[in-house]
């Protein structure tokens, strides 16, 4: 226990002292705001109009709120695992860089079990992701109540906390196996660069799933990025859909969640919230094993 504490405590530290990477890790949230204000908003709110004016005296000024409303919330739905996964990659940049100075070769010669180090990087870059996303997560609510939006209710705010936690323990595993991996700081630079391009798309974000092909629905279900976001705008959006979505047909909140990507199908079938939280515990403990595997040969191959 004395080991796994002071790997924690030795990577916090550098995360931490490191405000460049701060700053790096939250910028991502940022660019997607004014994306979505400036450019990619008025796509979403146009459709969302349409599916409400199918309904008789609907679509007026109060629905315009309703729709702008929903966007922001959406989109900010979205920035929570794109945040999970950027600053855990920005976490284990340090683990880069102690392999090019050589201080991992230090690290891992240390009477320490392979699981006890896998998991104590693993669990400080949790700690690290979980921190900033909750600063993500207040920062928005902010920016929702200073446009007009109620504060989520406290419920809500809790199972975002905890949907915070999975997503960002699911990320803490995967950037963990790829910092195993990767052996120069310009090759992980890339990585940071293709994450970022991609996370968006990956993840519905910077468009919904449902204007997308059928191919690329398949590809983006091979992710994990798409069921955090998902479970993220169920939450979030539950409270606004009740009062946005009263009085009309329920297949409109249907197609709509559908398209929007609150809810997902494989074919005909729809993916359940247990359903989507057993897909992450399920990717994030498979990167453990792997990750702890792939120490174990390399360290064989070292000797």
């Amino acid at each position: 226990m004395r080991s796994f504490l002071a790997i924690n405590k030795r990577n916090l530290y550098l995360y931490f002292r490191d405000y460049s990477a701060v700053f790096f890790s939250l910028l991502s949230m940022l660019i997607i705001i004014l994306l979505m204000v400036f450019f990619l908003g008025d796509i979403n709110n146009d459709n969302l109009l349409d599916a409400i004016r199918l309904v008789p005296g609907r679509g007026g000024d109060a629905d315009v709120d309703y729709v702008k409303n929903f966007s922001f919330l959406w989109t900010c739905a979205g920035i929570m695992t794109i945040n999970a996964s950027t600053v855990t990659h920005a976490f284990f940049s340090n683990m880069i860089k102690d392999r090019t100075g050589n201080r991992l070769n230090s690290l891992m010669v240390m009477p320490v079990k392979r699981p006890v180090f896998v998991l104590g990087y693993i669990s400080a870059a949790w700690a690290a992701g979980v921190i900033m996303s909750i600063v993500t997560l207040v920062i928005t609510e902010i920016i929702g109540v200073i446009n007009g939006i109620d504060l989520l209710p406290l419920e809500t705010n809790l199972q975002l906390i905890f949907l915070i936690m999975l997503n960002t323990f699911v990320y803490a595993a995967i950037m963990f196996l790829l910092a195993t991996v990767i052996k120069s700081q310009s090759a992980w630079s890339g990585i940071g660069i293709i994450l970022g391009t991609l996370a968006g798309f990956l993840g519905g974000i910077y468009f919904p799933i449902g204007s997308m092909s059928d191919t690329m629905q398949h590809v983006v279900k091979c992710f994990p990025f798409i069921y955090g976001t998902s479970l993220f705008r169920k939450v979030m959006l539950k409270s606004l859909e009740n009062s946005f979505f009263a009085g009309t047909p329920e297949i409109i909140r249907s197609e709509v969640d559908k398209a929007m990507g609150m809810e997902l199908f494989f074919g005909n079938t729809q993916l359940s919230q247990y359903g989507k939280v057993g897909i992450l515990i399920a990717v994030g403990l498979v990167f453990i094993v792997l990750s702890t595997i792939c120490l174990t040969v390399c360290k064989k191959k070292d000797r």
